[in-house]
């Protein structure tokens, strides 16, 4: 993750369900926003508000951020107005959760697909 935080602030975590991204996202030192959630969907209405109130340089998990209403809304004002914020949005890579990012994100993150682990 260090890594593609030093390429872009913004780093796209996707996968198929039960990949194991939210588990992933909490072993981060970072804080922890689950968008399923009615009272973080609230915080995040105004994006530019809840940026603002942010320390410069903080790590920020997005987890299913396709849950928001305009999830590429708070990123893009994330990376164009506060970019030493780094963070970390997460979602399932199904068309639904993908149809809600528009070409608006285009060089302003770094992506990464997380496989399943199979266990035995």
């Amino acid at each position: 993750m260090e890594q593609l935080w030093k390429k872009k602030s913004i780093v796209w975590l996707s996968g198929v369900r039960r990949a194991g991204k939210t588990t992933l996202s909490k072993m981060l030192d970072a804080e922890y926003y689950n968008c399923d959630l009615p009272s973080v969907q609230e915080r995040l209405n105004n994006p530019e508000h809840f940026l603002k109130s942010l320390r410069s340089g903080s790590r920020i998990i997005f987890d299913e951020i396709h849950q928001l209403k305009s999830p590429s809304e708070i990123l893009k004002i994330a990376a164009d107005e506060y970019p030493s914020l780094k963070i970390l949005a997460t979602g399932s890579s199904t068309l639904a959760a993908t149809r809600k990012f528009r070409d608006s994100l285009t060089g302003r993150k770094s992506t990464l697909y997380l496989a399943p682990v199979l266990w035995s």
